[in-house]
């Protein structure tokens, strides 16, 4: 066992120089432009080394996204766990503030998420993590203790967590807009949502 690790850190330090270098590659050059070449040249490595790990650049983007994913959604768990099922306006805003400024500090973030839009064989990324957070949402109403149909709990999760995810997309693309009047202005209306929903269950 002792002997494996050297050659696991070595391997997963392997993983992490090709995702940040496709990164890289991807915030200068775009999408249509890369391809396995760039990203051996500039992460250092042979063809033959680079394909240890990944067969093509779509499997390097899937690994990408799911990193993204998941420094999204790990932020989010956090600030959810603080604000509990009934979060007001400001701690749905911080909420989203939060989940905008994990994103643009990720290189090559906008590229990422047009690649998990657009390219077939990504878009099951995406949703693999958004049905994981709406599983999160329909927790934490779940502690409040009172009968609710599942159906529409399932249903507004899901429009708060795409909103949510959307809100973020929008603001990354669209530098013009202003981005805190955009932020207030959603978590305004899914403060609504939650609040309707809740309203909903005190009266069954």
């Amino acid at each position: 066992m002792t002997r494996r690790k050297p050659r696991q850190k070595r391997s997963e330090g392997t993983i992490d120089r090709i995702l940040d270098a496709t990164a890289e590659l991807l915030e200068e050059l775009g999408f249509d432009k890369l391809n396995t070449n760039l990203i051996c040249e500039r992460a250092g490595l042979t063809p033959p080394a680079l394909y240890r790990y990944f067969p093509n650049k779509y499997s390097v983007l899937k690994q990408l996204g799911e990193r993204l994913m998941r420094v999204q959604n790990e932020a989010l768990y956090e600030a959810l766990e603080e604000s509990g099922p009934a979060p007001t306006v400001q701690q749905i805003a911080d909420q989203l503030r939060g989940q905008y400024e994990v994103t643009i500090a990720q290189k090559g973030a906008s590229w990422i998420m047009r690649a998990l839009h657009a390219t077939p064989q990504l878009v099951d990324v995406r949703r693999s993590s958004h049905e994981k957070m709406v599983e999160r949402f329909i927790a934490i109403q779940m502690v409040q203790g009172q009968d609710q149909d599942r159906d529409k709990m399932e249903r507004r999760s899901q429009i708060i967590v795409e909103t949510g995810y959307a809100i973020v997309e929008m603001l990354v693309d669209n530098a013009v807009l202003d981005t805190e009047a955009t932020i207030f202005d959603t978590a305004t209306m899914i403060s609504q949502l939650i609040n309707e929903t809740a309203a909903e269950n005190r009266d069954s």
